[in-house]
């Protein structure tokens, strides 16, 4: 099982859609894939699916409902979780309300070759429990000065609490593949120097207005625009995840991730951190 998690440093970045549209691609590679919308309590990755859900993650702990319960398959060959949207259960989940669900998405991913994960955007006890057990984390960041700061504080956050998770840069919605490559090395110049490891830029994703059209038709681009030049870009993404020599890492004890997640810190650290 491989479990990709998509994240950006700030919000606007596109990570739903891409995430999404990444597990349409893997899907269509004969994969069996879990989409699983982390953004809790303000959900959307079902709506750029364009599944109706009927059980979310909110029915899941306000019911005390088993997370299988919440799977709905999509008519694009992947399985869908939604987030739930204005569930306030979500958003006061506790220590062990948080590991049991994170255990549970641990076990029921077993049944798949592939899951991914859409989370929040930033980083805290609702980011970092679905980043820390991941093989993969793919971080998206747009050309947005802003939003490469972000990038690069979420990245070192994350690092400091599990420095071999495996990490990626997807640069979306760059001009030109050339202004991608530029922008990310930037990006890895930085990571270099201060977090001293490699970070390796998997793909670019370029600026398409076909991307906001499908999203208002409620479909991934790469199913609505199959041979666009955007669809060819994200393609381009998800091979580095359907290469053989890609090793699944073994997830370390999540009990004692979450612990990290949830200690309180002081201010001086939360400053160190961003």
């Amino acid at each position: 099982m491989n479990w990709i998690s998509v994240t950006s440093g700030k919000g606007g970045t596109g990570k739903t859609v891409l995430a999404a549209s990444l597990a349409c691609v893997l899907a269509e590679h004969q994969k069996k894939v879990l989409l699983f919308d982390g953004d809790l309590g303000l959900a959307n990755a079902d709506v750029v699916m364009g599944v109706e859900i009927g059980c979310t993650l909110g029915h899941v702990i306000r019911d005390g409902r088993e997370l299988r319960d919440a799977v709905t398959p999509s008519r694009h060959g992947v399985d869908v979780i939604s987030g739930g949207s204005g569930w306030l259960e979500l958003e006061n989940l506790d220590l062990g309300a948080m590991t049991h669900l994170v255990t549970q998405l641990q076990t029921l991913a077993k049944n798949y070759d592939f899951v991914v994960v859409d989370t929040s955007p930033g980083w805290g006890g609702r980011v970092m429990p679905f980043l820390l057990p991941a093989t993969h984390m793919v971080l998206v960041t747009t050309p947005d000065a802003t939003s490469l700061m972000d990038a690069y504080a979420l990245l070192k956050a994350v690092w400091v609490q599990n420095e071999s998770l495996a990490a990626g840069l997807v640069v979306n919605m760059a001009d030109s593949e050339l202004h991608g490559d530029q922008i990310a090395k930037q990006v890895q110049a930085v990571v270099a120097q201060f977090l001293s490891q490699p970070l390796p830029h998997i793909g670019t994703v370029r600026r398409d207005g076909k991307v906001v059209s499908a999203t208002r038709q409620r479909t991934p681009f790469v199913k609505m625009f199959a041979s666009s030049k955007v669809t060819s870009d994200l393609e381009s993404v998800a091979e580095f995840f359907l290469d053989p020599s890609e090793v699944e890492a073994e997830p370390e004890s999540m009990l004692e991730k979450l612990k990290l997640v949830f200690s309180k810190k002081s201010d001086e650290d939360e400053a160190e951190a961003a």
